[in-house]
């Protein structure tokens, strides 16, 4: 049997176990929807303290004012419209059958990582490792802050206003910005070991819909997983800890009828009781 080489998870219930596998889709949840949009927000504070510190150690007018651009392009995109879905490389955990499931009633969908990547692909996403190490993030935002405004400083025209040129090439950087900025994680949620899809979908964008959260309205956009009785992109199904396990393992089955996971149907091995 074929295993694959990146095995990628991703928690629900059973309410969104039964809706992605109908659908044949999982929803992307807009950033700023998501305890995830701190962390967003963070590393773009981060990097306007890594350029204000550049900025601080010069005195060349022209450098200063493509620094204060900079963090004003960087503030700007706090409001951009990600769309993120999360996986995690751990099978079985204790900390996600407790933090993304109800009690009792949690599935863990596996997915064979690289083929999800090149579904997603196609889609406008992009699917990466989560950057937990501090040092990790603070190396990737020095390197992009540096190479930026040394881009900057060398290819302004001397006749154009060092703002005015900014604008007209922001784009080019934030791109760069934005490819690992949205997988930025603090580190204590380390032991998660995320992966993510990321999308960056306009809000006139059809594949925009709205769910009902707990508060509000929450925006999402469905990633078509493909899914048929002949697709490989399943690797299992393991259903999370219950105390009707017998039962959920013969129910589960019926799954057969759409879906086929190349290593079947199991359940969580994890001691836990809260029932």
């Amino acid at each position: 049997m074929y295993i694959p080489s990146l095995r990628l998870h991703h928690y629900t219930s059973g309410h969104g176990l039964l809706g992605i596998i109908g659908s044949g889709s999982i929803w992307a949840t807009k950033i700023q929807y998501m305890n995830d949009s701190k962390e967003f927000a963070h590393a773009i504070e981060l990097a306007g303290i890594s350029i204000r510190r550049r900025k601080a150690a010069q005195s060349n007018d022209q450098f200063s004012a493509f620094c204060d651009a900079l963090i004003e392009h960087l503030e700007r995109i706090s409001g951009m419209a990600f769309y993120i879905a999360c996986f995690s490389e751990v099978e079985d955990s204790l900390s996600q059958w407790r933090g993304y499931c109800p009690s009792g009633f949690g599935y863990s969908i596996g997915f064979d990582g690289d083929k999800l990547r090149e579904i997603a692909t196609p889609q406008g996403f992009s699917l990466r490792q989560c950057i937990y190490s501090r040092r990790d993030q603070d190396q990737a935002i020095s390197q992009w802050v540096d190479a930026t405004l040394t881009s900057l400083t060398s290819s302004c025209p001397s006749t154009e206003e060092p703002r005015s040129f900014c604008e007209k090439i922001a784009g080019v950087f934030l791109a760069e910005f934005i490819k690992f900025a949205p997988y930025m994680k603090d580190n204590a949620f380390s032991d998660e070991r995320e992966w993510r899809l990321v999308a960056l979908i306009p809000s006139t964008d059809p594949r925009v819909q709205l769910r009902p959260g707990k508060s509000m309205l929450v925006p999402y956009a469905p990633i078509d997983l493909r899914l048929s009785l002949d697709s490989t992109l399943l690797w299992n199904i393991l259903i999370g800890p219950t105390p009707h396990i017998e039962l959920a393992m013969s129910s589960a089955t019926h799954l057969f009828q759409k879906v086929r996971p190349a290593n079947g149907i199991g359940r969580s091995m994890v001691p836990y009781r809260d029932w």
